[in-house]
């Protein structure tokens, strides 16, 4: 048995007993849980810099015996419902299944944006991202290919978030987070800190001007913008002109199996005088 085969092995048996991890015939790794297959696919996240790909969103795909289950694998349902210990393994396996897929062919300079859960944070009284960390030396990838993206929500703690987010930093993660709405609590000083990508989804905003007030928000208080579910050319121009830092969507590219490269349809990019700050600079 090689010593990537050893590596599935010890942590499956150690650490995902309940979902262990398994390569199939292709190369790719994946999960077992109660008879689906559970596997990684990636969304490219593009810079308005210079049009450079600069990481992949990761994401939950699941079938049974190749077939994708109507309505899908309840995933979330579960990270509500489901026993505490559970959770916590399945939310670590989930993102060591990204890690093992991504890191086996991605461009060195990409990194990768995992999301854990709420309960997961809620759970972890302190030391956010140790065990995890553990786990990529394990597998040979540093913290700093990592952008851990926070959970949010109407209810949430601010000081809990931020604990949790100065504990993901401190070893080494960037952090990333959505911004609710026009009014996030997040931007008009209610948090100690704010993470370092802020995640708009421009469908929740209310039209461009509201959409460019917040990117100036967020660049004021030292993060950066990224304009996501950008899915025709007319979103990824408004985007663009407003002077987010980071791209995604549907346009750019769809969530694959392997990470590949974020298209550049049309020509145009940042204005002059763009603010750019890159998502690799280390604290």
């Amino acid at each position: 048995m090689s010593d990537r085969e050893n590596l599935l092995s010890e942590l499956s048996d150690g650490s995902f007993p309940n979902a262990p991890l398994l390569r199939e015939a292709d190369g790719d790794v994946v999960s077992r849980f109660r008879g689906h297959r559970i596997r990684s696919v990636f969304q490219p996240v593009m810079s308005n810099y210079d049009g450079s790909t600069v990481g992949h969103f990761a994401r939950v795909r699941s079938d049974r015996d190749g077939v994708a289950p109507v309505g899908g694998f309840h995933w979330a349902a579960l990270a509500v419902t489901g026993p505490p210990d559970l959770v916590l393994q399945l939310d670590r396996m989930s993102r060591t299944l990204h890690a093992l897929n991504y890191f086996a062919g991605a461009d060195p300079s990409w990194r990768l944006f995992l999301r854990v859960q709420s309960r997961l944070i809620e759970t972890v009284g302190s030391g956010h991202g140790r065990v995890f960390e553990r786990i990529l030396a394990t597998l040979g990838v540093p913290t700093r290919a990592i952008v851990i993206e926070l959970p949010r929500d109407l209810n949430e703690d601010p000081a809990l978030f931020s604990r949790a987010l100065l504990s993901y930093r401190s070893l080494g993660y960037k952090v990333a987070a959505d911004c609710l709405h026009d009014a996030d609590a997040m931007l008009r000083g209610r948090y100690d800190v704010v993470p370092d990508v802020v995640v708009l989804d421009h469908r929740w905003v209310s039209g461009r001007t509201a959409l460019e007030d917040l990117v100036g928000q967020i660049h004021a208080v030292g993060a950066q913008a990224l304009v996501t579910r950008i899915e025709n050319a007319e979103t990824l121009r408004t985007a663009r002109e407003i002077g987010a830092d980071l791209l995604q969507g549907y346009h750019l590219g769809r969530p694959e199996r392997h990470a590949t490269p974020a298209a550049d349809p049309g020509a145009g990019r940042a204005p002059r005088g763009f603010r750019h700050e890159a998502l690799v600079a280390q604290h």
